[in-house]
């Protein structure tokens, strides 16, 4: 019985969601932003940082709920009402490198 509980808790830790800084970055093409020009990468740049400080400030939140929860009843909370956002989290750290490799490739001023 005592096999099962450890189990079923490994299980569930499973499903918590990750804090930001341990999910990597999905790919994302570079392509699309060598195309433009630094006049238009400075803004898209800050932009998509912010909004990636937003989702990873969400999904840090979440994987501290579902820590929480986990150690008061055992069910990762945030992961089962959809609060976990691994995904999006990737794709932000995948569209900011991008837009950061092409900002420096095309040599833009530092911002």
């Amino acid at each position: 019985m005592k096999k099962l509980l450890v189990c079923a808790a490994m299980l569930l830790a499973a499903g918590c969601a990750k804090r930001p800084d341990e999910i990597m970055a999905a790919p994302v093409a570079v392509d699309p932003y060598m195309q433009m020009s630094c006049a238009q990468l400075g803004p898209l740049k800050m932009q998509k940082e912010a909004e990636l400080a937003t989702i990873e400030k969400a999904q840090f939140n979440a994987s501290e709920h579902d820590r929480a929860s986990m150690s008061v009843i055992h069910i990762p909370v945030a992961s089962m009402t959809g609060k976990d956002n691994e995904a999006g989290v990737a794709r932000a750290k995948g569209e900011v490198q991008a837009i950061n490799s092409a900002y420096q490739s095309k040599r833009c001023a530092a911002g």
